[in-house]
């Protein structure tokens, strides 16, 4: 059981990897932002806490299999809004907000892949 969760975090932590390498080197290649080093940061943040809603998503999975779709809601609406703070506070990012909505988006579908996964998933009864 473990080891499906774990599995589950690679793929998600592989992705979030090729989608910000990508990303990356569009905006280097075609000079589309004055600091292209906020990505990765960007993507960094938004990662972790995703990632956190994924680990809790599967704790969820584990005692309340029915309420993994709410899980992933409420996380979401967290999520959103502490990405809101982040613009409202940090003025690198404010500056960069397209960078910071594509990014946003590419580690939810992200996100809503591994959680269709974790629905999905079969538990043996214990």
């Amino acid at each position: 059981m473990i080891k499906k969760f774990l599995l589950l975090a690679f793929v998600f932590v592989a992705l979030v990897a090729i989608f910000c390498g990508i990303h990356y080197a569009i905006v280097v290649q075609f000079n589309l932002s004055e600091n292209p080093l906020i990505i990765p940061k960007i993507y960094l943040i938004i990662g972790l806490i995703t990632l956190f809603i994924i680990q809790m998503g599967c704790f969820v999975k584990v005692k309340f299999p029915e309420y993994v779709g709410f899980a992933f809601m409420g996380g979401m609406i967290a999520k959103m809004a502490v990405v809101l703070a982040l613009v409202v506070v940090n003025q690198e990012i404010k500056s960069n907000v397209s960078q910071l909505i594509i990014s946003y988006f590419v580690i939810l579908l992200a996100e809503v892949l591994i959680f269709i996964r974790l629905i999905n998933l079969k538990l043996k009864k214990v």
